[in-house]
């Protein structure tokens, strides 16, 4: 039987499963190597396949409570902001800034009793016997060890495959503004997403205050900077998104501090898990966001396998099925991920509106069927076998 685990890394997924497994008993140590969880601003999206699970895990109702909840999503042509087509939303799908969700995460994990251990750098672990080899000279043993460092993963490279993050060609912008710069058109403060040649843009309200969040992608073969994220120049940002709608612009050009960042993802392993180790979130599945789902996947990969882990007794049974559910679901969305960059980004104008056209006709079906996943009822029917 599990009885202590081990969990490396404090961003969403760590939290998310070292809460979930504290929840139902078991001892849990988070070891983070910052000196602090603090997050800078940034928006975070959470859609019904993510939120149905909060909600098991007595987490929705605080979370609704800081965020905040759309109730529409707008598809826009970048020009004109013109609707090409809309998608009513409900109380399932919040929007909020990841500070407030890595905040409640980690302050319920430590109500439960649970460790937070900062400044604590994993330099090695022993997936057969569980040992871990921290930093500070210490070593300790765990039943189990959760692999949580995020797509930089170097345990995933030490002990999973040697497979190194690339570079996607795309190059993200994310700054954050108030409600009353938005650009001012009906529907201003729901889900907007706008699509143009080489690029798309997303903006929402967040929840905390009248904060905005709003992130600008643009297709990009060159990333020479040597950090992931950096403070960007606003003028370079409004150069590269010049011609699009002058009211977006302007929004751009209220946020106080731009970053940029060049966007990179990981192929999946072949399996999720090596002995006593099991990787999540971004260290198994990083990917281009633009579905909003690396978030959900975070959240339901620790789901999945706090439930499994408390039906089950077995190891070997828990982590074969961890990554029977995960992997498949994972390699899904990372390569439907890849394929919406593509179809949002195109830049002939007879082509962009074919891509119009097919938007009007399958947005509701192709986001329904995103959202709709449910792992609490895909687990049950584990059960009945």
């Amino acid at each position: 039987m599990l009885r202590n685990i081990a969990v490396i890394g404090a961003g969403v997924s760590g939290l998310t499963v070292g809460y979930a497994l504290k929840k139902i008993g078991l001892e849990v140590e988070i070891f983070e190597r910052s000196q602090s969880i603090e997050e800078f601003g940034a928006g975070i999206t959470l859609s019904k396949n993510a939120t149905l699970l909060l909600q098991d895990l007595e987490l929705m109702e605080v979370l609704s409570s800081k965020g905040y909840c759309p109730m529409d999503s707008f598809i826009r042509d970048y020009r004109k902001a013109k609707v090409i087509k809309s998608k009513k939303l409900d109380k399932n799908f919040i929007t909020l800034d990841r500070r407030d969700l890595v905040s409640t995460l980690s302050h319920r994990f430590e109500e439960l009793g649970g460790s937070i251990i900062l400044d604590s750098e994993i330099e090695a672990v022993d997936p057969i016997s569980g040992e871990i080899s921290i930093s500070t000279h210490k070593r300790k043993t765990y039943d189990l060890i959760l692999i949580c460092d995020g797509i930089k993963s170097s345990l995933r490279e030490l002990y999973f495959d040697d497979q190194k993050p690339q570079f996607t060609e795309y190059v993200a912008w994310r700054g954050m503004t108030s409600l009353e710069d938005l650009p001012k058109f009906e529907g201003n403060d729901k889900v907007n997403v706008y699509y143009g040649p080489g690029g798309h843009c997303v903006h929402y309200p967040t929840g905390r205050g009248d904060l905005v969040n709003f992130i600008a992608i643009e297709h990009n073969v060159i990333w020479s900077e040597e950090s992931w994220k950096i403070k960007g120049s606003k003028a370079e940002l409004l150069e590269s998104f010049k011609g699009w709608n002058e009211d977006l612009l302007s929004m751009f050009d209220s946020s106080q501090e731009i970053y940029k960042w060049g966007i990179f993802e990981r192929p999946l392993p072949d399996k999720l898990y090596r002995d006593k180790c099991i990787l999540l979130g971004d260290a198994a599945h990083p990917m281009v966001p633009f579905l909003g789902q690396g978030g959900c996947l975070a959240i339901e990969d620790a789901y999945c396998l706090m439930s499994l882990i408390k039906d089950k007794q077995d190891l070997n049974s828990i982590v074969q099925e961890y990554d029977r559910l995960r992997n498949s679901r994972s390699r899904w969305i990372q390569k439907r991920s890849k394929l919406q960059g593509i179809f949002n980004h195109v830049s002939n104008p007879i082509i962009a509106k074919i891509r119009n056209f097919v938007t009007k006709i399958i947005m509701n079906n192709s986001v329904n069927k995103l959202h709709s996943y449910n792992l609490i009822k895909e687990l049950s029917e584990i059960k009945k076998i």
